[in-house]
């Protein structure tokens, strides 16, 4: 009997915000629940730290290289298949509440939700409300909650609520793909979330600012100070409320959770929670996300439930991807995985002990637009430099996409000790990742490293000549 499949997934959450996993001063009932009755990757990478590059990737099993979506504002080819086609061909009804942002469409789904709402709710016009206020005293930082208990997260939560309750007691399984927005920027709550925490540690930041590192996450930072100014006070809300939109996240995936035991349809549904990729929260001195591949922002949450079928209350650190996912719904469904998907198929992992194979030697991600990476003599002669800090008035610098950080390809090549990440231009950063897993000392430059540099610049040639290139079709 084919299971059902359920994606859960949250955007922009960080691998180290679930209590049960390591994180004591967040409180996630729910998804300590998910690890205690599961298998936790806790060394899971996303293989793009941005939104549309990674749903590429989970939906089409490949690395960006290949599918050529290199950022949210460079879309590359839709694939030959995806997560939902596969499954619909082999039987199941399949649906999406919550954020899409990839390149699958109405079509794509027999139920399509990408903006649920909560008309009959009695706050449910307040918080439209709320949104438009919002909109035009924009911020990415709410320094207020929320007017209202009710947000567009409550809605994507009965969305997929009545989708399983719709298709519960077909005789065909479901997958549903719930995509919550939180914890997203714009960081903001309604209470009692907004105000949950207090006195959360400060960010890690470079003792000597980011000076040792590549000139793009200078320019970045600098671009980012310009346009989003945050005060230390600031800094320090921001990550309260960013905890408490967890949280808040936390308990609608509770609702799910309630639902599948009234229904008994536990050992019948493969569970899956993720998200898709991480946030800085003011390490390095940075905010949100930008184009490098520090682990605030690659490594991601990957938590596996099918009772009955998989192993309980285990951490696993072998190298997760959302690569992965394809291959192991297709082993679960009964299918061949399509010839596409560059990952592997996790179920036997799952039901190994932590005993069995490698999933893959290392952990790799990749981000940045194929080109030349910007220095400061190229952004004197492009005329860029002197618009740096008078942002937001220079159009042709936004925050995130800007072309100056995007510029010229950066990938990550990572082990249990060492972390190598490598731009076009031959800059790059090496971390010893068990003395300095906040990767704040670039140890790229230093001569007693460079037998190990060299050693892992070989190893990222030799994967990236493994995976293939969809650039060069």
């Amino acid at each position: 009997m084919k299971p059902n499949i359920l994606l859960i997934y949250t955007d922009q959450q960080r691998f180290d915000t679930i209590h049960a996993l390591g994180c004591s001063q967040i409180q996630t009932p729910n998804l300590d629940r998910l690890a205690r009755e599961g298998v936790a990757f806790s060394q899971a990478t996303t293989p793009a730290p941005v939104c549309m590059a990674n749903r590429w990737s989970l939906h089409s099993g490949q690395w960006t290289s290949m599918h050529r979506c290199y950022s949210n504002h460079h879309p590359g080819e839709r694939p030959q298949t995806d997560i939902p086609t596969m499954l619909r061909e082999a039987g199941y009804v399949t649906g999406l509440s919550g954020k899409n942002h990839s390149f699958l469409g109405a079509d794509d789904f027999d139920v399509w939700d990408e903006n649920p709402a909560l008309p009959d709710h009695p706050e449910w016009d307040e918080y439209l409300e709320w949104r438009r206020y919002r909109a035009e005293n924009y911020a990415r930082l709410a320094e207020e909650p929320v007017w209202t208990a009710v947000t567009g997260e409550h809605a994507k939560t009965q969305s997929a609520l009545r989708f399983m309750d719709r298709h519960a007691d077909e005789d065909r399984p479901f997958f549903l793909w719930l995509s919550y927005l939180y914890p997203h920027t714009p960081y903001e709550a309604p209470e009692p979330f907004f105000s949950l925490y207090d006195d959360l540690p400060p960010p890690h930041i470079e003792k000597d600012g980011l000076a040792n590192k590549p000139y793009r996450q200078r320019f970045h930072q600098g671009n980012n100070d310009a346009i989003i100014p945050f005060s230390a006070e600031q800094i320090a809300l921001m990550r309260r409320v960013y905890y408490g939109m967890i949280t808040l996240i936390d308990g609608e995936i509770g609702k799910i959770l309630d639902f599948l035991d009234r229904r008994g349809l536990n050992e019948n549904t493969l569970l899956v929670f993720t998200s898709d990729h991480g946030d800085y929260q003011g390490d390095h001195g940075l905010m949100a996300k930008s184009p490098a591949l520090y682990d605030a922002l690659v490594r991601v949450p990957f938590i596996l439930r099918w009772p009955g079928h998989i192993e309980a209350g285990r951490r696993d650190d072998r190298f997760a991807s959302h690569v992965d996912l394809m291959p192991s719904f297709a082993a679960a469904a009964g299918l061949p995985a399509p010839t596409q998907a560059q990952g592997v198929d996790l179920l036997p992992a799952l039901r190994d002990g932590g005993d069995g194979p490698p999933l893959r030697p290392f952990a790799f991600s990749e981000y940045g637009v194929p080109g030349q990476p910007y220095d400061e003599q190229r952004l004197n002669r492009e005329g860029l430099q002197n618009a740096l800090f008078r942002n937001p008035a220079h159009d042709s610098l936004p925050w995130e996409g800007n072309p100056v950080s995007l510029a010229g390809r950066i990938r990550m090549l990572r082990n249990h000790s060492w972390k190598l990440i490598a731009e076009e231009n031959g800059a790059g950063e090496l971390y010893d990742m068990r003395n300095d897993p906040h990767e704040l000392s670039n140890l790229w430059d230093n001569p007693h490293y460079k037998d190990i540099r060299k050693e892992l610049q070989l190893a990222l040639a030799n994967w990236i000549s493994q995976i293939g290139q969809g650039e060069s079709k």
